[in-house]
């Protein structure tokens, strides 16, 4: 991949200047949950998607018989018509009967996995999940102190990727907080891939549409799910995804 062909990041930041910092603190308090407009300067999202959508090397992930998969999309768009089908009857099979997950990824960040080389706006990214700016923000706005950094992953929805109801909870990752780093223009409400937060009998309590340069944070533990998205669709919910974790 040709890591210079992304626009350039400006040089007074990553992070957009705002003012509604005591806003965004009083709702997350209230609701365990705040959608952030406008997190990064623009220039820098847009390098951020600009990179995303040139990314060659994506996994796609799911369960089969109670097992995580990672298959290379790659080689999984080779398989002959009738393996693809008997694999994806096997998806389709463990989601009726519990937890499931069909979408494609690629790991940022973790304490444990180095990602190697990665373009500009994804290293800057990565950077700012260690330390700065962003860790900052995000203990500013949940009230936590103790958030010592973050985690990601790069993630993409096509048509028929989804997520199942699950809450995110870990019992040595130590997650205080989740976010979702939306990188994904004019996307309409009727694609699906929403992002939906349930109360306690599983009802849907709020929904949030897939949207360009927007960050949604919200506590862990926190039922929710991402809807299918619509076999209409042609284009890709892009985005970056994690957790921010204490010590």
């Amino acid at each position: 991949m040709d890591l210079s062909v992304s626009p350039p990041v400006e040089n007074h930041g990553p992070l957009a200047s705002r003012d509604d910092l005591v806003e965004l603190r009083r709702r997350f308090a209230e609701t365990g949950r705040v959608v952030v407009g406008n997190i990064l300067a623009d220039a820098y999202a847009q390098a951020l998607r600009a990179e995303l959508l040139a990314w060659p090397r994506w996994a796609l992930v799911a369960r089969i018989d109670g097992r995580h998969y990672d298959f290379d999309v790659a080689e999984f768009e080779r398989l002959p018509v009738a393996r693809r089908a008997e694999l994806d009857a096997l998806i389709l099979a463990e989601a009726g009967r519990g937890m499931q997950y069909r979408y494609e990824r690629h790991p940022l960040y973790d304490l444990d996995y180095d990602a190697g080389p990665l373009p500009p706006a994804l290293a800057g990214f990565r950077e700012l999940l260690q330390r700065g700016a962003f860790l900052a923000l995000a203990r500013a706005i949940t009230g936590q102190a103790a958030i010592a950094f973050g985690d990601g992953q790069m993630t993409r929805y096509r048509r028929g990727h989804f997520l199942t109801r699950h809450d995110d909870a870990h019992p040595t990752k130590r997650r205080v907080a989740a976010y979702v780093l939306g990188l994904t223009p004019d996307w309409g409400a009727d694609q699906g891939g929403q992002l939906q937060f349930l109360d306690e009998a599983g009802r849907v309590e709020d929904t949030v549409v897939p949207g360009f340069n927007t960050l949604t944070l919200f506590r862990v533990p926190r039922p929710h799910l991402v809807g299918a998205v619509a076999p209409f669709v042609e284009t890709s919910r892009l985005s970056v995804t994690g957790w921010l974790r204490e010590a």
